[in-house]
């Protein structure tokens, strides 16, 4: 089980690098076991959030960076579907 502290530490290292105005809302960030083993947490793009959830395998196993990223850069991509997300950013290409 990977603690809420470490998945906070994962994900701040990590969100930068898909895009720096995606931001973690540390408060929503909490370790599930059902339905499946994981981290629920919130993330935000301009004035859009969503909650979401990663697996624990996405955030332990020995690739978890590559497999974050790609977790995340499709979160990214959800987010950019909603009109909120571009209220207080430029969209980027």
């Amino acid at each position: 089980m990977i603690s809420d502290a470490d998945a906070i530490r994962r994900l701040q290292e990590t969100i930068p690098r898909v895009d720096p105005h995606l931001v973690l809302d540390v408060g929503a960030v909490r370790y599930l076991t059902e339905p499946y083993p994981g981290v629920e947490y919130g993330l935000r793009l301009g004035d859009a959030g969503a909650l979401l959830f990663v697996s624990e395998t996405d955030l332990t196993a020995p690739d978890w960076q590559p497999r974050l990223l790609k977790r995340l850069e499709a979160a990214k991509r959800y987010l950019e579907g909603f009109p909120q997300a571009n209220s207080s950013r430029v969209r980027s290409t």
